[in-house]
């Protein structure tokens, strides 16, 4: 009988199957895919990345992406692999020394394809602040959508718009 009921405890007690709730949908040619909340731990990946920005650490950027990463910035370029985006990044921080990104908001979700393998995405909403010195700063508003594969970004777009005068930072 101890045997019975510890097995009947053992079984009410297991974890049940927990289906993922659907947030939204992907559309590709005409098909939509299901999206649903992602793993968490795709925004430390996010985080890391950002922060590694913020201290101008561009060799911790470029270990953060995969060897065949594309990226597609909101002016058209679209960068090639993490050497070329180390080149553009040393430029960029060069010609504006007080860059810094501010996540505002970061989630992930994984998009259910039928025949592909699921797709991990983390969209974060960023304030960047960048320019020469303190008078002559620039702030805009970025949502950034990176795939993480395996830990690290494998592909990137970002969208971005200027800040009404209302959401610009005050610098004390």
């Amino acid at each position: 009988m101890k045997k019975l009921i510890i097995l009947l405890f053992i079984v009410g007690c297991s974890t049940p199957t927990i289906t993922p709730t659907v947030i939204g949908y992907e559309n590709d040619n005409g098909k939509n895919f299901d999206i649903i909340s992602g793993n968490l731990s795709s925004t430390d990946v996010v985080k890391a990345y950002f922060d590694a920005y913020n201290a101008k650490d561009l060799q911790a950027v470029y270990n953060l992406e995969h060897s065949d990463v594309v990226l597609y910035a909101p002016n058209g370029i679209m960068i090639e692999g993490p050497k070329q985006h180390l080149e553009l990044g040393e430029q960029f921080l060069e010609a504006n020394p007080i860059a810094k990104w501010e996540i505002v908001w970061s989630m992930s979700a994984d998009v259910k394809y039928d025949d592909m393998p699921e797709e991990n995405w983390v969209t974060s909403g960023l304030l960047v602040t960048y320019g020469k010195d303190e008078e002559s700063t620039t702030s805009v508003s970025r949502v950034v959508d990176l795939m993480i594969v395996d830990g690290k970004v494998k592909k990137g777009y970002v969208y971005q718009r200027e800040l009404s005068d209302s959401e610009k930072p005050t610098i004390d």
